[in-house]
Parts: structure tokens; sequence; C-alpha cells
């Protein structure tokens, strides 16, 4: 099946549109110079409004609604990100907002969706469950059904971060973004790709849940049949058709990190960079181990995109009080 891909208008049109409640997030310079040379920069998504750059496509695919869809109420399936923004931004837009979670998410990231505002239903612990639902809730009750997946709207939205990247970091080299469904990896390439086609984009996964690096080895999507990674926000078990196309295009390349990195990179950005970054967020440096004597793209301008920071504190603590090269209790 071939997509039409976002365009840099499209993504402009998105960022013109987004309200004064999304933040520019700071991109913040964390090593100003690694050993061999270059440099570690971060695009701080953990300190946006809801704690993750979700917000930015959840107030672009709801402000698209007719108003005749406003009136009847929106769903949308998350692993917990994508609820609290989209429960958040349908309150401030006066939108109602029902959220399908897994049985399973976080207890966490279930009660601050409610607290935001949004109806949770939760669903059996399968990722194919919480589209079946949505679409029976679509059917039962007229809501409208974004799937996140497949939606232009929310790649435009996710695209604002790489507009932002290349405006306060016009010379990066190197972009390491988180991927779970593809689609901010999607965006934020399309963005990136259209301003500075020479910048080397990079996904990067968990190997816990390496389900776009199989896709990309496969030559199209593909699903794994488990999914077992401390990354509460990189499940998806398949990328999205729609943002594996702009993969396929865009993309230098998907890394897979091991989830004892992940630990460890959760640990430095909290003790070292003094920022508090969830392990879906903290792969790019997991993947760049900046605590080693030479990190990798040593010698090149990076940027990594710390995405999200919803951590529990009790989580945070585990994190931080375990050995090194263990995971959390």
């Amino acid at each position: 099946m071939s997509h039409i891909l976002i365009g840099l208008d499209e993504i402009r049109a998105a960022a013109a549109a987004l309200p004064p409640q999304v933040r520019r997030t700071p991109l913040l310079p964390l090593v100003e110079e690694l050993p061999g040379g270059g440099s570690l920069h971060a695009k701080c998504e953990n300190l946006q409004q809801t704690g993750s750059y979700k917000l930015r496509a959840a107030f672009t695919a709801l402000m698209r609604l007719s108003p005749e869809e406003r009136a009847r109420g929106a769903a949308l399936s998350s692993s917990g990100n994508f609820a609290a923004a989209f429960a958040w931004a349908g309150q401030t837009l006066d939108i109602p907002t029902t959220v399908v979670m897994m049985q399973k998410t976080q207890p966490y990231k279930i009660e601050r969706t409610r607290q935001m505002g949004a109806r949770v239903v939760l669903c059996e612990n399968r990722f194919e469950a919480r589209f079946e639902t949505l679409k029976r809730l679509a059917s039962e009750e007229g809501l409208v059904a974004i799937d996140h997946l497949e939606d232009r709207s929310v790649l435009c939205g996710h695209g604002t971060v790489g507009l932002e990247i290349v405006e306060d970091l016009p010379d990066v080299e190197v972009v390491l973004v988180p991927v779970s469904t593809g689609g901010l990896l999607a965006g934020v390439a399309a963005a990136i790709q259209a301003l500075r086609p020479q910048v080397e984009v990079l996904g990067i996964q968990p190997e816990g849940n390496d389900s776009t690096w199989r896709s990309l080895q496969a030559g199209h999507p593909v699903s794994v049949p488990e999914v077992q990674t401390l990354c509460d926000a990189l499940t998806s078990t398949r990328p999205g058709n729609l943002p594996f196309a702009h993969i396929q295009a865009l993309v230098s390349g998907i890394e897979r990190v091991a989830e004892t990195e992940i630990v460890r990179a959760v640990h430095w950005l909290a003790d070292s960079a003094k920022l508090v970054v969830e392990p879906g967020g903290a792969v790019g440096v997991a993947h760049l181990r900046p605590w080693a004597g030479v990190p990798r793209l040593a010698g090149r301008k990076v940027c990594v995109l710390l995405s999200g920071g919803n951590l529990a504190p009790e989580r945070l603590a585990g994190f931080l009080t375990c050995s090194q090269g263990k995971l959390p209790a």
C-alpha cells in the first residue's frame, strides 16, 4: 500500500495552530564536549505539559474536529502518555474524551489520565485489543475514533518537534528518536529531512520490543509475538503503516539497546543532567552511553530526543537504587 508522506507545509501549519498551552521545550547541552570530540544535546519533551511530546499531536488532532464531531466526543487508545495528553487537550478544548488502556498499564498513568478529565476504558492485555475496543466504542457510542497509528494529523503534530530541533540547533548532525508505533520518528524525520537532508535521523528501540527494527529487515510492518521491556511507553507490537512508509523513506536506520543500558541512562540523566526521564524517553541516551570512555557517535553533534518524563516516584527510586547492570525490581 502506498502512502503520501506528510510535507513541510503541513507540519508548519500544525506548529502555527498549536495553542500557547503547548510549550516550546528547551534544547539543552548535556555534554558540551565529548571525549573524541562532538557534543550531546537534548530536546527536553519530558518537560512538556503532561510530561511528553504527545500533547502536540493531541491538540493537532482534536482542534481539527468539526463542531459536530466535538459534540460527539473523541476516543483514542494509548499506553499512557498519549492518554494524559489527549485528556488534557480535550479538557482544555471542552471536548469529551475517552481513552482505551490495557489492564497492565502503569496505575500511575491510568490515574493521571482520569485526573485530567478523560474516561478510561480498560481492555485485555493485548495491543490489538486496544484498537478492537476503540472500534467498538465508536460503533456503540458514536465517538470519533482517532487511530494514532494512521492519522496524518498525529504525525504532523509530532513533526513540530523536528522543526524546533532544527531551529534551535541548526548545525546538528545526528538526531536520535525513541520508537514504538513509529509516529514520532516519522514526524520528526519528515521535518528534519525537509529542512536539513544531510542530517542523520536514527530510531532507537529497546531489545525487549524491536518490532520496527524487525520490520525494516523484512521490508514491511511485522508484529512481535511478545513485548518484554521496561519501557512501558514503547509497547506497540508493530509500527503503523503510515509511519513505516516515512521510516523507510527518510530514516537512516533503527538501533536496539539493552534493557540494562536503559536503566543506566535513566540513572545518568537524573544524576548528571538533573532530568527525570522515563525509560522509553531515555533510549537514545542508552544507545549513546555518555558514561563510557568514548561514547557512541563521538566526534559528531548529536541531539537526543527525551520524549517523556512520566515516571512514578517509587519507580524512579527503583532505577536510582539498583546496581549497575541490573534491572530494578
